[in-house]
């Protein structure tokens, strides 16, 4: 995944602007928009620092499955371009990719947050699926599956069939109702 997502990424779901992170980093925030952007590389020097005033560091582990945080990203891209239906089915490939990966690396790529998408729905979605990987496995769960954002004010039944909403709630494991979503596990697995 490139440094500009990356680096996007943990400045949003700190809930930081730019302009603070620019601040806290000293230096321009036409600097910080252009890492973002991508017009600009960051070398690994400039991004382990800019990352360090994020409360956060920069660890590369060996894996061909991307992070949450960047399924996040394209979760976000996806719904910015109006296509749920691509949001939904990056969200199925996240289950995938943790489901099949190793124990370690899984919890390697669930350890950074991703930034909000923009749909408070999609936000506790992967919550909810990193959530039940890593409990079915279980394996350490991160803070930030705890945090207020990403869990729904209201229920969520992703089923929209009435007749066939008990079902699916009935068939909703504990770790994604914890973030106020109904939906069988089974809709989660790719055919």
């Amino acid at each position: 995944m490139a440094t500009s997502a990356l680096l996007r990424s943990a400045r949003s779901s700190r809930g930081l602007s730019q302009r603070a992170l620019a601040a806290a980093a000293r230096i321009h925030q036409p600097r910080i928009a252009a890492l973002e952007s991508g017009t600009e590389d960051a070398t690994v020097g400039r991004l382990t620092a800019l990352l360090s005033k994020l409360g956060t560091q920069l660890t590369l582990i060996p894996s061909n499955v991307r992070p949450v945080w960047a399924a996040g990203a394209d979760v976000q891209r996806a719904l910015q371009l109006g296509n749920v239906r691509t949001a939904w089915r990056e969200v199925i490939q996240l289950n995938d990719d943790l489901r099949s990966a190793d124990p370690a690396i899984c919890v390697a790529l669930s350890v950074a947050a991703p930034a909000p998408t923009g749909d408070a729905r999609f936000d506790a979605l992967l919550a909810a699926v990193t959530d039940a990987v890593l409990s079915a496995r279980r394996l350490p769960r991160p803070a930030w599956l705890d945090e207020d954002s990403r869990q729904l004010k209201g229920p969520w039944d992703v089923e929209q069939i009435p007749e066939l909403q008990a079902a699916a709630r009935k068939a909703t494991p504990a770790a994604i109702k914890r973030h106020g979503i109904y939906l069988d596990q089974a809709v989660l697995q790719s055919v």
